[in-house]
């Protein structure tokens, strides 16, 4: 796990909406604005745990009165900042003076889709954890997608993170690329959430222009374990009912999906399941994503495009 004592490597699934299956494995090392140790900016993965990493170095050496007193005396740098919160959620050290003392398990913590990013970040451990959320960029003063590295040091967890900057709209992988598509599909479904909201999203994924042959969303709403289908264009006799799932083999796929880490950046599971065109049973691979109690999947069929 990443620690102010030695180099830890990182691996962060890729979030881009490009070819985002494989792994990207990020080398932490020393560095800063004006340290020539230092990875570039432009490594925003690594340049995030740095800067977190930097947080926890200094509060293990100074302590936190002192710690804090230091982040909340330094402005934003660009996009990029360090917060701290304490054991009750309140934020402790933030660059904007008006955030301080403001409960992160609140509606701060809440972004503009109904995710609680907060509750989230205040679930951190001391291995750190990932989360990805709406927050307003300092430096553009607009809303944007965020992904903050958080880790946990006894009653206290520390973060910093970064924005995705970028208006361009990569095109799709190609259909023949499945894993790549899958994912693909997946990073569109979270980014009309995070734009237009979750009832908005529900109804285009539940409509009919949502399949695309054997290509489709589905969303899952896990209600306290219980996991209810809120749109599947494929199977729309699913949505609004909570069915076990369990495949034809006896898998329990359903329990897979539940143990998604939320705020991650996804993972594989692979079960059988209706084929769109043929109706028949077919093994499926499907690239799943939580975002608080919602779970975003997209996959392919094995043997069948």
């Amino acid at each position: 796990m990443p620690n102010t004592r030695s180099t830890a490597a990182l691996v962060l699934a890729a979030i881009g909406t490009g070819v985002a299956v494989a792994a990207l494995v990020v080398g932490i090392v020393a560095l800063g604005s004006n340290n020539p140790d230092a990875p570039s900016k432009g490594n925003a993965p690594a340049y995030t745990v740095w800067l977190v990493e930097q947080a926890l170095a200094r509060y293990e050496r100074d302590g936190l009165s002192a710690t804090l007193d230091y982040y909340n005396s330094q402005p934003s740098d660009g996009p990029w900042y360090v917060f701290i919160g304490n054991e009750e959620g309140l934020i402790t050290a933030h660059p904007d003076a008006e955030l301080r003392g403001e409960p992160l398990t609140g509606a701060l913590g809440t972004d503009v889709t109904g995710y609680e990013f907060g509750r989230a970040m205040a679930g951190a451990g001391e291995e750190g954890r990932w989360v990805t959320y709406v927050f307003t960029n300092p430096e553009t003063g607009d809303q944007q997608r965020k992904h903050s590295w958080v880790v946990r040091r006894g009653a206290n967890y520390f973060g910093s993170g970064w924005y995705d900057f970028s208006s361009y709209t990569a095109p799709p992988p190609s259909k023949a690329n499945a894993p790549a598509y899958s994912v693909w599909l997946v990073e569109q479904a979270l980014a009309r959430y995070e734009r237009d909201g979750a009832e908005a999203t529900l109804d285009y994924y539940n409509s009919p222009e949502a399949l695309d042959g054997s290509w489709y969303v589905l969303v899952i709403e896990d209600r306290g374990g219980a996991l209810y289908s809120v749109a599947n264009s494929n199977r729309p006799d699913l949505v609004g009912t909570a069915e076990e799932r369990i495949d034809a083999n006896g898998y329990d796929y359903g329990a897979a999906f539940t143990e998604t880490v939320d705020g991650g950046a996804g993972q594989w599971v692979s079960y059988v399941f209706t084929h769109p065109v043929t109706r028949e049973d077919a093994p499926k691979h499907t690239w799943i994503v939580r975002r608080g109690q919602l779970l975003f999947g997209a996959g392919w069929y094995a043997g069948i495009r």
